[in-house]
């Protein structure tokens, strides 16, 4: 019997990183694009053909990104 887990899904996966984005944005979080630390503005959503396609906006840029484009930085927990 296989018991290794089933491939996420491509709407799970969205999901969750619309969430991690939604949580860099509320908690001040850094993250990389083109390998410079910058800050999220925002993040604007809409449905497109049955699905939901997502867009960033980094601090000081209008320039609308894609999530994928970013990488997060690990949080480092204050002890």
């Amino acid at each position: 019997m296989n018991t290794s887990p089933a491939p996420e899904a491509p709407t799970e996966a969205a999901y969750k990183l619309d969430r991690a984005v939604l949580r860099a944005i509320h908690t001040c979080q850094p993250v990389l694009f083109e390998g410079k630390q910058h800050y999220l503005r925002g993040m604007g959503a809409q449905v497109l053909g049955g699905g939901v396609s997502s867009v960033i906006y980094l601090l000081g840029d209008a320039t609308p990104r894609q999530p994928s484009e970013i990488t997060f930085l690990e949080q480092q927990d204050a002890k």
